[in-house]
């Protein structure tokens, strides 16, 4: 090799510098709404590279509270002030592994994807997730996703973005939904398992925290069910039944006691009691009681059939 291109390596080798020195480390906090705790460190050699960085975490390494370790949170950076990064909420969700382990053979998994706008213009995609006891029909279906669209959209018009982030995240509107969704079937779970900001005003303000949030809930006016139909129309049966029946009538024909003896004594019929009229609630329950007795009998008849079967090919087969 000649001594022109040893040399111009050995000045490649003097001129390669170590970036990582030049790069210099900045703490990012998260926003107002989460007190602006600390959430981690990032390293950067330009402060203009920091800004849009997406920066994710678990709600348990803000609260300590091992109940928020299966959510987790993701802030965006919107501005550098010396050694520290501000972030802006841009979205949550729950862990894969936590949704899987809600769901149960025999139940019925119903999602709704809606979007909002809250008072101050801020715009959220918001994913809804239910899990019912039992399958549940199409039209119940429809009707609970109705359930969760009128009430996160009654909530969004009434509150600013700090106060929706909070309730999605702590779980209080997810209650209010549950709540409601029980009138039509029972629930095991309800919970909103993810979010996403879509779009922000022009001059977005960063509300403070509030210790002691105030969450109203909101009411629905229910459309009436099939279930509750068939409650309405068996009080009526119920009623009709004891309005109809013949009243005690007084001075009727009094019967003898005995051939011999001439005495006649006079009886009086006591008045029927009155029968109670279970209330709406009892008779909705007593029939989501009957379907699922209904639903174990039939599996008992299968299994039954299937043993059947069987005997009858080992019978063949012997023979």
């Amino acid at each position: 090799m000649s001594s022109r291109g040893r040399k111009s390596r050995i000045a490649r080798r003097a001129k390669a510098v170590d970036t990582w020195k030049s790069k210099t480390w900045y703490q990012v906090y998260a926003p107002k709404l989460f007190k602006e705790q600390p959430i981690s460190e990032i390293i950067s050699s330009e402060i203009d590279n920091i800004n849009g960085r997406v920066v994710e975490t678990l709600l348990y390494d803000l609260t300590k509270d091992f109940k928020h370790s299966y959510i987790k949170l993701r802030f965006k950076i919107i501005s550098v002030n010396g050694g520290a990064c501000y972030t802006r909420f841009i979205g949550h969700e729950f862990t894969r592994d936590f949704i899987r382990s809600l769901i149960h053979r025999g139940s019925t998994r119903i999602d709704g994807i809606f979007n909002f706008k809250t008072a101050d213009d801020f715009i959220y995609r918001v994913s809804i997730f239910c899990v019912t006891k039992r399958r549940v029909k199409g039209s119940q279906q429809k009707t609970i996703r109705k359930i969760m669209y009128e009430i996160m959209n009654e909530i969004a018009k009434t509150s600013k973005h700090g106060k929706f982030i909070r309730g999605m995240v702590y779980g209080k509107f997810a209650e209010n939904i549950a709540k409601y969704i029980k009138n039509i079937y029972p629930l095991r779970e309800c919970q909103i398992i993810k979010s996403k900001l879509i779009s922000i005003p022009e001059n977005p303000n960063e509300t403070d925290y509030e210790e002691e949030d105030v969450f109203e809930e909101k009411t629905v006016k229910l459309r009436t069910h099939g279930k509750s139909i068939r409650a309405k129309k068996k009080i009526k049966k119920q009623t009709q039944k004891i309005t109809s029946s013949p009243s005690a009538v007084e001075g009727e024909n009094v019967p003898q006691q005995s051939e011999q003896t001439t005495q006649v004594v006079n009886t009086q019929k006591e008045e029927p009691e009155q029968s109670k009229i279970p209330s709406e609630e009892e008779l909705i329950n007593k029939e989501i009681v009957d379907e699922e007795v209904f639903e174990e009998s039939s599996k008992e008849t299968e299994k039954e059939k299937k043993k059947k079967k069987k005997k009858k090919e080992s019978e063949k087969e012997e023979n």
